[in-house]
């Protein structure tokens, strides 16, 4: 029983120590210029997880999708997810997390005005491995396009679109949108929320559940040593 506990508090701090250096990747690449990812990067996409990067193209608004329940500043909403098409440095479809718009409070299917610039467009931010997901009870059939979606399902998105995005998600910087034209506001709000302050919570959560089975693995110990010194004070063998 001691070594289990001990090594449940071991593996606790394994765990917030692996946290730790995901943050410290995200916060580089929050911190760092946007790059332009390579054909060879945009052909491993695992491999732009977590970077910060530069897109050109063209956005696809027949392909887009709101995200259910995503509040902001104490309002109810919808992340827009679109995808972009880009041409170079290969061609390819990249969904992108526009940002949030609010939920109309008398009808909630209705979508509040946005702005979508056509043309070739600039567009920089952290790519995810996936949008996070919020619980669903149950998988949700006949996912459409220009629908709302509890969550972003790739696989749905194929079948809806009849068309394959890269396996990632890019959450669009919090700046306004730059076209050749200049720079427009499309009424998107971008306040992305501070994943490595969410991180933080997850690494102090691994430290105390840490220090809670190291500290039943001392009471463990503890009372292992009272029973052995009262076995020896009543001259009892240890083992029967």
């Amino acid at each position: 029983m001691l070594w289990l506990t001990s090594a449940l508090g071991f593996w606790q701090l394994r765990r917030a120590a692996a946290k730790e250096d995901l943050q410290q990747r995200i916060e580089a690449a929050a911190n760092a210029a946007p790059s332009s990812p390579t054909a060879d990067e945009l052909g491993r996409p695992a491999s732009l997880v977590y970077r910060h990067v530069r897109l050109e193209g063209r956005w696809l608004p027949d392909r887009v999708v709101y995200l259910d329940n995503r509040p902001h500043a104490g309002q109810a909403g919808f992340f827009v997810l679109m995808a972009l098409r880009i041409d170079a440095p290969v061609a390819a479809e990249v969904i992108v997390n526009r940002g949030w718009t609010p939920r109309n409070g008398a009808d909630r299917s209705r979508i509040a005005r946005y702005a979508t610039p056509g043309g070739d467009v600039r567009v920089s931010g952290l790519v995810l491995a996936e949008e996070p997901k919020l619980l669903e009870l149950a998988a949700t059939p006949g996912k459409q396009l220009g629908g709302i979606w509890q969550n972003f399902d790739s696989a749905a998105y194929v079948r809806a679109s009849g068309r394959a995005a890269l396996p990632i998600v890019l959450r669009q910087d919090a700046t306004r949108e730059a076209t050749k034209a200049g720079v427009e506001d499309d009424g998107l709000a971008r306040d992305w929320p501070d994943r490595a302050g969410v991180l933080q919570g997850q690494i102090d959560r691994h430290h105390g559940y840490a220090f809670q089975w190291f500290a039943l693995t001392a009471t463990l110990a503890a009372l292992l040593v009272l029973q052995i010194v009262r076995r020896i004070r009543h001259a009892r063998p240890l083992f029967r």
